[in-house]
C-alpha cells in the first residue's frame, strides 16, 4: 500500500503521541497508532 504524505505524517505523529514514559524510559507501541489511523482514514483498511 502506498501512503500519501498526509497519511505518513499522521502515522508518525500518532506513534510519538501514544508513547508512554515508564520508569524513565519512553515506550512506544504501534497498535494504538494503527487504531487511530483506521479511525482517521476508514477507506484505507
Amino acid at each position: 500500500m502506498v501512503y500519501t504524505s498526509e497519511q505518513k505524517a499522521f502515522l508518525l505523529e500518532s506513534y510519538f503521541r501514544n508513547g508512554e514514559k515508564v520508569n524513565g524510559v519512553w515506550k512506544y507501541s504501534i497498535q494504538p497508532c494503527l487504531e487511530e489511523f483506521r479511525e482517521a482514514f476508514p477507506e484505507e483498511h
